[in-house]
């Protein structure tokens, strides 16, 4: 293309050159001079010039010839020298004829040019001077080029109208390009909203409704753009199936995963614009070549951003404008409007089961109180007693059960949409501490909750939720274990023998060292053993407790209980962090 255009340049200026040659000795002939450095298009207008004031000077005014461009003579000086002037006029013609040639040859533009300044006149309906007509008839006439009007044959289109006429197509055809344009560009929003509607599943772990997305935004040059309402649009169809699906945690699970992943692609490939000339001059080009180039099917320019992330591979970040950047704000709010909706439903589902997790059912709890009095009496039979444990030990079995059989709903589910593993962790680990938060009030709050008996049957309960963890790993549900050890703590000091010969600093640094001093007050004045009937901490160990207590001003009323902490267990920055490049959670 290069050369092309170099030899192009190379044979308009050869032309130029032989032109001013030409010019230059028209001109000559004609008595004028031009002066150095003369452009071609002067030279050229020099050159007409001359050649129709020697035409013009073989003329009168009644279009009589005239002889070296006198007066005409007296009628019988006129008969004798008519022969010569003929001949005379003749010899001027057949030299401007040459000139024209000549210039022809050299430069057929400029021939051109001077063909139609001399036609153009009567071209346009005006009556030609006697000097252009015969100048125009020595040049032999205008000359149709190919591929313009012919205006030979009289009226025409002149040079300055038939470029009107090619602009205004031009522009008639990039207006029918940009229409086309955005037809198609809204057809594929429509597209892209109705399947947004339905679950799109995914690939190798990816989630195909964010990927695409994000590859749709970017060849559409959304992010780069001042105004759209694209990204409402996705918003709104987001938050409808959330609204309408908010109790299913599966269809939750999904679009959790969804808007991580496309939070994180927008994390790692945009960044706000600039604001300097030069991006701003960038946009401009990418603009214009759009309009040109249609673009749907486009490929990413070379070190655009691409679904791999902004540092895979080279790519550079794409400079957003605001209508991007609130778009992220707006995922980064459906994952904190997500993941509590999540939380609560698996809350509403164990709550009830909770009670009988801290306390024997009232039927099986008597029947295993009384047995235990006869067994201190020596009276009653030890089938009563085994039934009494049996039905004590079924029925907190059956409530752990209950509460594990939804904690493994959710990891299916959870597994099943791909939700990266740092979230899984995460929820989790609030769901046990709100089970944590739950038992441990019940037992500070209900005396009946804090026997001897009770407590080796919440301990039971505990082992139970400890296999469990193991089971499935941290990988899954992460350090949730180490959530339960308010409960954990206090059911410790229920069961632990030789309360009396406890001191206070074996209880606080041993035994419970992340209770508080008015949780152990609490749990140590509402003991009382159903079992073996044995006494709780000495007297004295109660009354540096209380001393304690004043001592820190903090003995308010119901301080010793936990608060359910419901905010976000996480950053958004945080999770984006922990996941790769390749947006997989395994």
């Amino acid at each position: 293309m290069l050369q092309k255009a170099g030899a192009d340049v190379r044979k308009y200026q050869e032309e130029a050159k032989k032109a001013i040659a030409a010019a230059q000795a028209a001109t000559a002939a004609a008595g004028t001079r031009l002066p150095p450095g003369t452009p071609p298009a002067a030279a050229a207008g020099a050159a007409t010039a001359a050649a129709a004031a020697a035409a013009a000077r073989m003329v009168g005014p009644d279009g009589t010839p005239l002889a070296n461009g006198l007066p005409p003579l007296p009628a019988a000086a006129a008969a004798a020298s008519s022969a010569s002037d003929s001949a005379v006029l003749n010899n001027m013609r057949k030299q401007a004829s040459g000139l024209m040639q000549s210039i022809s040859s050299n430069a057929p533009g400029y021939a051109r040019m001077l063909q139609e300044t001399f036609m153009g006149g009567s071209q346009q309906g005006v009556p030609a001077s006697p000097a252009a007509a015969t100048a125009a008839a020595a040049m032999g006439g205008p000359e149709h080029v190919p591929g313009q009007h012919d205006v030979r044959g009289g009226a025409g289109v002149g040079p300055h109208m038939q470029e009107t006429e090619l602009e205004r197509k031009t522009r008639e055809l990039q207006a029918r390009q940009q229409q086309l344009i955005m037809e198609k560009r809204k057809q594929e929003e429509e597209r892209l909203l109705a399947a947004l509607g339905q679950p799109m599943g995914f690939y190798k772990g990816k989630p195909l409704a964010a990927l695409v997305v994000f590859r749709a935004c970017l060849q559409w040059r959304a992010f780069q753009a001042d105004r759209t309402s694209v990204f409402d649009r996705i918003i709104q169809v987001i938050g409808s199936q959330i609204e309408k699906q908010q109790d299913d945690n599966a269809c939750l699970a999904y679009w959790l995963t969804n808007t991580v992943t496309l939070l994180h692609l927008l994390q790692r490939n945009i960044k706000p614009a600039s604001g300097s000339s030069g991006g701003v001059k960038r946009v401009a080009a990418a603009a214009g070549r759009s309009i040109m180039g249609g673009l749907f099917g486009r490929q990413p320019l070379p070190g655009e951003a691409s679904i791999h992330g902004g540092g895979v591979g080279g790519f550079r970040m794409v400079e957003a404008k605001y209508p991007a950047l609130l778009f992220k704000q707006q995922l980064d709010a459906f994952v904190q409007k997500i993941f509590p909706m999540m939380r609560d439903n698996v809350k509403k589902n164990i709550t009830p089961l909770l009670g009988n997790c801290i306390h024997t059912p009232r039927g099986t709890g008597r029947s295993a109180t009384t047995f235990a009095g006869r067994r201190r009496s020596g009276s009653g039979t030890g089938a009563d007693g085994g039934a009494a444990a049996a039905a004590a030990a079924n029925a907190q079995s059956r409530a752990w059960s209950d509460i594990l059989a939804v904690f493994d709903d959710l990891l299916v589910k959870l597994k099943d949409n791909w939700v990266p593993r740092p979230l899984v962790q995460a929820l989790f680990k609030q769901l046990f501490s709100f089970v944590n938060v739950q038992l441990f009030n019940q037992l500070l709050l209900r005396r009946e909750c804090c026997s001897f008996s009770n407590g080796e049957y919440v301990k039971t309960g505990l082992a139970q939720v400890e296999s469990w963890i193991m089971e499935k790993g941290t990988e899954w549900v992460g350090e949730s274990w180490d959530e339960l050890k308010y409960i954990r703590q206090a059911v410790t000091f229920l069961v632990i023998g030789n309360k009396p010969r406890k001191t206070l600093d074996d209880i606080t640094r041993d035994l419970c060292p992340v209770l508080s001093i008015q949780q152990l007050y609490r749990i140590s004045t509402m003991y009382w053993d159903d079992k073996y009937n044995t006494e709780t901490v000495s007297s004295e160990v109660l009354g540096r407790m209380k001393q304690a207590m004043v001592e820190h001003s903090s003995s308010a009323s119901h301080s010793f209980l936990l608060d359910d902490d419901s905010t976000l267990p996480f950053a958004a920055n945080d999770i984006l962090a922990q996941m790769d490049d390749k947006v997989s959670s395994s």
